[in-house]
């Protein structure tokens, strides 16, 4: 207990509480699944419902009550700049990334969860898919796991060898330069709707990249620690370390990232030309 009468984390416990708290809220979307969920808009491409809502809110009284002194920066809560929270622990909270695919009955969609610690770096992530059970997390310097097994990232070194997942193509998002970049070059594009679930699968090596060039940071942090702690190469858009966290990210097998990056920046230029 801090002299303010805090709260103290244990070393690891973000890591754990990210856990429990991901679990959680997937029973708590299953449960709107199972009654039936309807859309709302948030703009025009942005839907959302009350069991995004209800698994956020779940989230932050949870944090709240086990540590009261950290923010809680969420995608359904007010907008919290990233320079308003710097040198504070904080999390950073997707109570349901792929809200589309939760909408339309398919099973990508995922919780994320990720820890930020007041030296502003990524410390502890969860990523749950409730559909199917699927478990991931991981710890700064301590590794990723999936259900408890340890993960490692694949090994494909050439773009012509390589299966890249991409941030969603909805009208007016930036990826669809991007995408057009990578057309015929790499062996084989992949936009799922889910960037948690997409991070995840490089992690695990189902997928040797995933690149967003504009996404929420609530939306990429857990993953971008999990596929970090897994081996991947991770960075902004720009090439800086993306455990910041940022709004942008490619990830990719180590030996693939520097040449998909340079693909990935050239195209997101022309696309902004």
């Amino acid at each position: 207990m801090a002299a303010n009468g805090e709260p103290q984390p244990t070393p690891g416990s973000e890591r754990a509480l990210a856990v429990a708290l991901a679990r959680e809220a997937g029973s708590v979307l299953l449960e709107h699944v199972a009654r039936g969920v309807t859309a709302e808009w948030k703009g025009g491409t942005d839907p959302v419902s009350a069991a995004d809502r209800a698994a956020e809110e779940l989230i932050r009284e949870r944090i709240a009550a086990a540590l009261p002194g950290d923010v809680v920066v969420g995608e359904e809560g007010e907008e919290v700049p990233e320079a308003s929270v710097r040198g504070r622990r904080r999390w950073y909270v997707d109570p349901l990334d792929g809200t589309t695919n939760f909408l339309k009955g398919r099973p990508r969609w995922a919780v994320s969860i990720a820890f930020c610690d007041a030296d502003d770096r990524l410390a502890a992530a969860a990523i749950h898919l409730p559909s199917t059970g699927e478990l991931y997390d991981a710890g700064r310097d301590a590794g990723a796991a999936q259900d408890g097994e340890p993960l490692r990232c694949g090994t494909t070194a050439t773009l012509d060898e390589a299966l890249v997942a991409l941030g969603a193509l909805t009208r007016g998002r930036p990826d669809q330069a991007v995408a057009a970049g990578l057309a015929g070059q790499v062996l084989s594009l992949r936009v799922t709707g889910s960037g948690a679930a997409d991070l995840a699968d490089v992690a695990a090596g189902r997928a040797d990249a995933f690149v967003t060039t504009g996404s929420g940071r609530w939306d990429i942090a857990a993953g971008a620690l999990l596929a970090a702690e897994a081996g991947a190469a991770v960075t902004t858009l720009t090439g800086e370390d993306a455990l910041g966290p940022s709004e942008t990210v490619v990830a990719a097998t180590p030996a693939l990232h520097p040449a998909l990056l340079e693909l990935v920046t050239h195209a997101s230029r022309s696309g902004e030309g």
